[in-house]
């Protein structure tokens, strides 16, 4: 570690015998905790119905901008989800960024492109929206995104020259060294990373986490569906409208309890979204406390 901070996040203090798990377990592949879970999205579609009457299809809000604002909302509240271990050290990160697939075209041989979008605390779900919007708009323009531009420049290098570049890439991201903007776009480098596996008809999938980048939370959503789901206390089925998801988590960030907690923020988000129309009211001490450096108004 050359220097003590890095351009995506701040050097955080952290107890020994949490300090030294990155030196047991080195890499994010393995150290990989998944669960799942079935949300109750029946409110949601109520909203959105409601919302979405009488608009465009290019202005209707969906259920995956309510999903990524309940994961905003949930990050903030649960801030440890918002850090993550590179070179052996934990950093706390200074922006709040959410990465998904989007195809330019929807078919088999559509191209893809991955996207990344930097949101604000304060967002609200019409906020998440249009930047969400925004993002993939500006993705499937002739413009393009410039990840996709530097992976190109990277490719035309004969094979030795990819495997050099690779590896000082490697050797600068670990000891903070690597230049932000070269972080800056790219999608590894975010908060959660989104797979919207329903979009296409699908179940979730557990995900692998990369070794590359800084990405701690891999989220994959299913399809909407009717479902089972049954009373806490009771045991008692009722069937609804549901949506599986699952998600793959960096056991060396957090434990099961405080994950499990988080979890159930998000939840409870996803199945009363009304909340999600309004700012969210976070004291100035909250947003302090998050270490953000890179805010977008």
């Amino acid at each position: 570690m050359i220097f003590r901070d890095r351009p995506d996040g701040k050097l955080m203090k952290v107890p020994n015998f949490k300090k030294i798990n990155p030196y047991m377990f080195p890499t994010r592949d393995e150290s990989i905790l998944y669960c799942q879970d079935r949300l109750d999205i029946g409110n949601a579609i109520g909203m959105l119905l409601e919302m979405n009457r009488g608009k465009t299809p290019e202005e209707r809000v969906t259920l995956f901008h309510v999903l990524l604002t309940a994961l905003l909302r949930s990050v903030v509240e649960r801030p440890m989800l918002n850090t993550f271990v590179a070179g052996q050290r934990y950093y706390r990160r200074n922006e709040l960024s959410f990465s998904f697939v989007a195809k330019k075209e929807l078919s088999d041989d559509g191209e893809e492109t991955i996207l990344k979008v930097r949101f604000n605390p304060n967002d609200t779900l019409f906020d998440v929206t249009r930047r969400t919007r925004e993002a993939v708009s500006k993705a499937k323009s002739a413009t393009g995104n410039s990840t996709e531009k530097e992976i190109d420049i990277v490719m035309a290098l004969p094979r030795f020259g990819i495997k050099a570049f690779m590896w000082l890439y490697r050797f600068l991201d670990y000891n903070n060294m690597l230049p932000g903007f070269m972080i800056d776009t790219d999608p590894l480098y975010c908060t959660t990373f989104i797979t919207n596996l329903g979009s296409i008809g699908l179940e979730p999938i557990d995900h692998h986490l990369y070794n590359w980048g800084t990405c701690g939370t891999f989220l994959a959503i299913g399809k909407v569906k009717r479902g089972p789901l049954y009373d806490g206390r009771s045991g008692q089925p009722r069937t609804a409208h549901v949506m599986d998801i699952r998600v793959s988590l960096d056991d060396r960030i957090a434990d099961g309890y405080y994950y499990g907690n988080s979890l159930a923020t998000f939840k409870r988000y996803v199945e009363d979204p009304t909340s999600l129309l309004k700012p969210p009211g976070y004291t100035k001490e909250q947003i302090d406390a998050l270490g953000l450096k890179y805010m977008p108004d």
